[in-house]
């Protein structure tokens, strides 16, 4: 999966007038810590993903942001984990590629953060937006979900660093343009 950034560049790209409950929506599956629980959420233990995905689409109302939102979120982590992670992984030996990885995508993640003229205020707005809106969303708690915003956006604030050396900004910037395409291409297929 890549940083929270490059989901919501993604998003931005997809559609840069949307709703701050889309914009969550788009960071929203990341708040689960347990590892197969975020698998099992991101579809990574089914062998046809994309079929999941478009199973997964049929169940969410879609006219929905928030719905939306994972839904976009979801498909950058399949385009993402079958083409720049893997790329990456390549270079190591069983699972010591986990904490490099961390460690780039938090560079890359970070240096947009502070190379975007509109981080910070879709930061800010995502952490003033109602928590009511997000009441039994999906399973994800309210409380959580703003919890998650908090400490994401007080990270991104204390640190600039980065960009990465392996998931450069041309590389990010490429990559999201391309899926924000892709996904709309999707969605209408």
């Amino acid at each position: 999966m890549p940083s929270s950034m490059v989901h919501l560049l993604t998003a931005y790209k997809f559609n840069p007038d949307a709703s701050t409950t889309f914009l969550v929506g788009n960071i929203v599956p990341d708040i689960v810590n347990e590892w197969k629980e975020k698998d099992r959420l991101h579809l990574r233990d089914r062998l046809d993903r994309i079929g999941a995905l478009e199973e997964l689409a049929y169940t969410m109302n879609l006219h929905d942001d928030f719905d939306l939102g994972i839904l976009l979120h979801l498909f950058v982590d399949y385009k993402w984990d079958t083409n720049p992670r893997e790329k990456f992984i390549k270079g190591y030996e069983g699972y010591t590629w986990f904490h490099p990885y961390r460690h780039e995508i938090a560079l890359s993640g970070v240096w947009l953060y502070n190379h975007t003229e509109w981080s910070k205020r879709v930061w800010e707005e995502m952490m003033s937006c109602p928590l009511e809106l997000f009441e039994n969303s999906h399973g994800y708690e309210k409380e959580d979900i703003a919890e998650f915003i908090s400490h994401n956006y007080k990270w991104h604030e204390e640190n600039d660093i980065g960009p990465s050396s392996f998931f450069t900004p041309d590389l990010i910037e490429v990559f999201t343009s391309e899926v924000a395409l892709e996904f709309g291409n999707w969605l209408a297929g």
